[in-house]
C-alpha cells in the first residue's frame, strides 16, 4: 500500500480527526490529531501497517525491534512478526520503558538489555512530532550496548530527520503529514477561546495542571 492508502484507513477508523484543539504529548497544541488508539483495535489493519514498517527494513541486518511503550509494544510486536517471517530467523520484540523521575527518559528492564547488547536494533514508533520521545529510546539502546539501525514510524508529522532522531542512519515513515503545532503562549486556538479535546492527546492532563496552579496562585 502507499501512502494515500495508509491515510484512507486511518479516516475510515476514525484515527484522523481534523480541524479540533489538541495538545500533543511535546506539550505543543495543534488542530489535528492522529488517533492510533482507534487502528489498535483492528488486528488486521494494523498488521498491513506494521507489514508496511518492516518492508523497509527487510534488507537490513535486523535483529530486535524496539518499541517504547504503550502504543510502541503493539508495533514492537507486529513488526518483528512480520520480520521474522522475512528474514526466515528469530526477531525479538521488546519494549522500552519511561523512567519515573520525570526525565522522559527510557530504560529497559525485565532483563531486556541482555537482549540488546550486541543487536542490531530497529525502533518503532506510532507517530513522530519532535522526535524527543524516540531520541531518549536511540539513546537508551546504545547506553545497552545496541547498534540502532533505523527508526520506523507510522507518520512523521513534524519533518523530524535522522539528526533529530541522534543520528539515525535511516528513517522509514508510511506517510508524512503536514499539520499545524503552537507553543501554549503561541496558539492561535487558546486565543479564540476553542475548547481543548480531552478525550484524546494530553489535553486532560493539560488542563488539570492549569486548574492546579490556577487554584495555587
Amino acid at each position: 500500500m502507499g501512502a494515500k492508502e495508509y491515510i484512507q484507513i486511518l479516516e475510515h477508523l476514525g484515527g484522523l480527526i481534523r480541524e479540533s484543539h489538541v495538545v500533543y504529548a511535546s506539550g505543543l497544541h495543534g488542530d489535528a490529531y492522529i488517533n492510533k488508539d482507534a487502528l489498535y483495535p483492528h488486528t488486521n489493519y494494523t498488521k498491513w501497517f506494521c507489514d508496511g514498517l518492516a518492508k523497509g527494513f527487510a534488507d537490513e541486518s535486523v535483529d530486535v525491534v524496539v518499541g517504547p511503550e504503550l502504543g510502541g509494544i503493539i508495533l514492537s510486536q507486529h513488526v518483528a512478526h512480520h520480520l521474522t517471517n522475512m528474514a526466515g530467523r528469530d526477531i525479538l520484540s521488546l519494549y522500552a520503558e519511561k523512567l519515573r523521575d520525570g526525565t522522559k527518559g527510557f530504560h529497559f528492564n525485565r532483563g531486556y538489555d541482555a537482549f540488546i547488547r550486541d543487536s542490531n536494533v530497529l525502533i518503532v514508533e506510532d507517530v513522530l512530532t519532535t522526535g524527543g520521545s524516540v531520541r531518549k529510546v536511540v539513546e537508551a539502546v546504545r547506553a545497552c550496548g545496541g547498534v540502532v539501525t533505523g527508526v520506523a514510524a507510522l507518520c512523521n508529522r513534524g519533518n523530524v530527520t535522522c539528526e533529530q532522531l541522534g543520528g539515525v542512519p535511516r528513517l522509514h515513515s508510511l506517510f508524512d503529514l503536514e499539520m499545524n503545532s503552537y507553543t501554549e503562549e503561541e496558539c492561535p486556538l487558546c486565543a479564540t477561546g476553542i475548547p481543548i479535546r480531552t478525550d484524546i492527546g494530553k489535553g486532560a492532563s493539560y488542563l488539570k495542571k492549569l486548574r492546579f496552579h490556577a487554584k495555587t496562585e
